[in-house]
């Protein structure tokens, strides 16, 4: 399936994985059944218009409006069955080992994409497709209910969505991150209380703010060994963590004293199954709930190299590079 691009999300992963590595290190499986490919074209974060469809594709006409899972599994193993591309010991991740969004035109799988209702734009699907869709996932696998509350550690692009989402649903929300930024941001976007975690025990200013217990449920969004201790330490007695942050370290935890007493309940959430993004992009449609006020940057294609530097530098909230409306909605293009 040919897909239009409008908008291709910019995601720290991309920097991480595919510029950060040393040359040598650029096309080797970097983890389990992920690899990269510094010469594709970047971006997994896509969302435009269905330009024309393959042979047996019923489920999508040309026109549709679409956000595209980055994930590509097989189609065949159970894994992919059950949704979950990701677990697929032959996936494909669009803009790391198979071309992505940052081009007018992409090839797409039509089991990948994800029709956007009309309240959503092109760039909160874009957005749906990897950032704001992985921290609503990290809230539903961390069983989240209403009048919970939630403390979220790293407020990246994963974190600040999960803090938003969590919000939005009712929760009280502790943020924490050391940068105080992001700490301002999050509390004009729905967090109750922003702590610093270089400034003490995290523990015990979590207590301090939450009526002498800690959260519900806790999230680690930064993939570093800090954040994944801090919100272990922030979780209550029987209470309940997910570790979505990726990096590269190997974190050191005191078993005994974070997890077993304190009887928690910890889990990884690694993105979402692809039909999760069909169903987030129609949840938040009937809430009413936009990921907009959350998208800061916008660029066009021809910023795109600006783009990238002003996100590795620590742009705060989402940037996205968007494509100017054609006067059309429905080109067609070939791909028999």
């Amino acid at each position: 399936m040919l897909v239009e691009i409008r908008a291709a999300g910019l995601c720290g992963s991309d920097i991480h994985m595919l510029y950060r590595k040393p040359a040598s290190e650029r096309r080797a499986e970097i983890m389990r059944g992920l690899t990269i490919d510094p010469d594709i074209i970047c971006s997994h974060e896509p969302a435009g218009v269905v330009a024309d469809v393959g042979p047996g594709v019923t489920h999508l006409s040309v026109g549709d409006r679409v956000a595209v899972a980055h994930l590509s599994g097989c189609g065949v193993c159970l894994s992919c069955r059950r949704g979950w591309d990701i677990d697929c010991e032959d996936k494909q991740t669009y803009g790391f080992d198979r071309d992505g969004a940052m081009a007018d035109f992409m090839l797409a799988e039509a089991r990948d994409c994800a029709v956007l209702p009309d309240a959503v734009s092109f760039t909160e699907g874009a957005f749906y497709a990897c950032g704001a869709g992985t921290g609503y996932a990290a809230l539903k696998r961390g069983g989240f209910t209403a009048g919970e509350t939630v403390a979220v550690v790293g407020l990246g692009q994963v974190g600040l969505c999960a803090a938003y989402f969590a919000a939005a649903g009712g929760a009280r929300v502790i943020a924490i991150d050391p940068v105080e930024e992001r700490r301002e941001f999050a509390l004009q976007h729905g967090a109750t209380v922003a702590l610093d975690p270089t400034q003490g025990d995290v523990a015990e200013m979590v207590s301090a703010v939450n009526g002498g217990r800690g959260a519900h449920l806790a999230i680690d969004a930064t993939g570093v060994s800090a954040g994944r201790r801090a919100a272990l330490d922030a979780a209550r007695t029987w209470g309940r963590v997910v570790m979505v942050g990726f990096g590269d370290d190997e974190t050191s935890i005191d078993v005994g004293a974070q997890i077993i007493q304190k009887q928690l309940t910890v889990v990884g959430a690694w993105v979402y199954s692809t039909p999760d993004l069909q169903e987030m992009v129609d949840d938040v449609a009937a809430r009413g709930l936009s990921v907009a006020p959350l998208i800061l940057h916008e660029y066009t294609p021809d910023q795109a190299e600006q783009a990238w530097k002003d996100v590795d530098s620590g742009s705060l909230g989402k940037s996205m590079v968007v494509w100017p409306e054609p006067a059309t909605d429905t080109p067609s293009h070939s791909v028999a």
